[in-house]
């Protein structure tokens, strides 16, 4: 079953107002203390259809201001598609934290999943394509006494809903904090085969983005009929905070590290649930 519609151009669609709104505020010269974390997936061109699909949201907001002030903001959106004229599966995510001023904090976190169950016959091929979005935003007023974190991951998971096993993933992670720079992390199994990966890395001053895109194909013939559950899920968390006396904290890095995400899914019998009960069994 393929999707009549242009996936690139929903893919687009889904991205450009994340990249839009996290770019706001990235001059050094802005007044405010800025975190941001946005992600967006789409997946098409389905070799077989589902049985069954899901999907699954969760957001959460906390500020404290005493000297300060300071907003959060959390936005989830989630769909499967799969009716006789097209079958997508897409989500978004998006987490943003602006603070000014002296003792305050901010959190926001954001979640979206979609669930798709397919049954394989024998010897057949399940295959689908898919294309992600990762942005992150930092911007810091006084390095002196505030602090922006920004991070986000996705990933993907196929398990077989018979014995529980993850048979395929493919997740991949990056951050970054003002005090402590950037960091990175990615994993693929080999049925998923990226076709094209696009990094961009920007730091000035006390002002740092990133932008990761990633397109590809999911492929694997199995040699009995298989049940399979494909689960892709992503989170993103933003963070500032000031106090009224800190430290000094260096400024930004632009050099690459390295992190550890392996947030993988084990088990989910239920699929139109909360996001905490999604992940309690991913």
């Amino acid at each position: 079953m393929k999707l009549h519609h242009s996936t690139g151009a929903i893919a687009f669609l889904l991205a450009t107002p994340l990249v839009t709104s996290l770019s706001v505020g990235i001059a050094p010269s802005s007044a405010a203390t800025i975190a941001g974390s946005a992600a967006a997936v789409t997946i098409d061109n389905f070799s077989h259809a589902p049985t069954d699909t899901g999907t699954s949201t969760n957001t959460n907001a906390e500020t404290i201001a005493n000297n300060g002030a300071v907003m959060s903001k959390v936005k989830a959106e989630a769909f499967f598609i799969s009716n006789c004229h097209e079958l997508l599966a897409a989500n978004l995510s998006q987490s943003a934290v602006i603070g000014s001023g002296n003792n305050y904090s901010g959190f926001a976190q954001s979640q979206a999943a979609v669930i798709g169950d397919f049954s394989i016959d024998a010897e057949e091929t399940f295959s689908f394509t898919f294309q992600t979005f990762l942005a992150l935003l930092t911007s810091v007023n006084n390095p002196q006494s505030e602090r922006a974190r920004a991070n986000g991951s996705i990933s993907f998971g196929v398990i077989n809903t018979v014995t529980n096993i993850l048979l395929d993933s493919f997740q991949f992670a990056i951050g970054l904090d003002s005090s402590s720079g950037f960091y990175a992390d990615a994993f693929v199994s080999n049925s998923f085969r990226p076709t094209q990966i696009n990094f961009n890395f920007l730091a000035q001053e006390n002002a740092a983005a990133s932008l990761l895109y990633t397109s590809g194909v999911y492929s694997r013939t199995f040699n009995s009929a298989t049940n399979l559950r494909l689960v892709e899920l992503k989170n993103n968390i933003a963070e500032t905070e000031a106090e009224a006396e800190a430290e000094a904290v260096p400024e930004p890095s632009t050099v690459l590290g390295t992190a550890i995400f392996l947030g993988l899914f084990v088990r989910q019998r239920k699929h139109k649930k909360t996001m905490s009960e999604v992940k309690s069994k991913v």
